[in-house]
């Protein structure tokens, strides 16, 4: 579970535009969140803060009860794991991407090829560099770096803006599968509707401030 409790948030060079507006919500664990909002509404900037990446100029966010802000942020990034939208990586190979997260873990052995399996990725690839694969087999390996640290949530910043329409629906797929198998709280922030309906159990949108049901 993870809730926003009375947060207010403005970009630094909008102070009189905040993002975040006195907002209160609860993400339940097991549920895909969609949230929508036009560019520039503070849609990336929002799970940047879930992910302690940025702070709040007011309120808190709570892990299953806990202010994120007294965890160290070994744990904060072991628990939220934050997949962003274009794919960056540290190191030549898949393996070194893998090996770099599982520093954040508290698992002394991680099956790499297992996790690659997950996402359906050929285990061989644990060796290749990664500027040798496809986007979409990038965000794959992004995927698959989010698992290593078994995280109870998983943020998503528009992964499949990048990708052809067959490649998208794809990987949606992968997230929704991922997410079952994991039983993670998975959060996917989007401008288009259509995806999230596909993908979202619960749909949002940033406006005005707070965070909106759609029906």
């Amino acid at each position: 579970m993870l809730t926003l409790d009375a947060v207010w948030k403005s970009p630094p060079n909008h102070p009189g535009s905040p993002i975040l507006q006195d907002c209160s919500y609860t993400f339940e664990a097991g549920l895909i969140y969609a949230i929508l909002g036009t560019s520039g509404t503070g849609k990336t900037t929002l799970l940047r803060m879930l992910n302690n990446l940025v702070d709040v100029d007011r309120g808190r966010i709570l892990l299953n009860g806990t202010d994120i802000n007294t965890l160290h942020p070994s744990q904060v990034r072991r628990r939220i794991s934050m997949q962003f939208q274009t794919p960056a990586f540290t190191g030549i190979t898949v393996e070194d991407n893998l090996a770099f997260a599982r520093r954040y873990s508290q698992r002394d052995q991680v099956d790499f090829q297992g996790l690659l399996q997950r996402v359906h990725l050929d285990p061989a690839c644990l060796h290749r560099p990664v500027a040798s694969l496809s986007v979409g087999q990038q965000q794959r390996v992004c995927l698959a770096r989010t698992l290593v640290t078994q995280p109870d949530v998983l943020l998503l910043d528009e992964p499949t803006a990048a990708l052809d329409e067959d490649t998208a629906e794809r990987i949606m797929e992968l997230v929704r599968e991922v997410s079952a198998a994991e039983e993670l709280l998975t959060i996917f922030v989007t401008h288009s509707k259509a995806q999230a309906r596909k993908l979202g159990n619960v749909l949002l949108e940033l406006r005005d401030g707070k965070l909106q049901g759609i029906a």
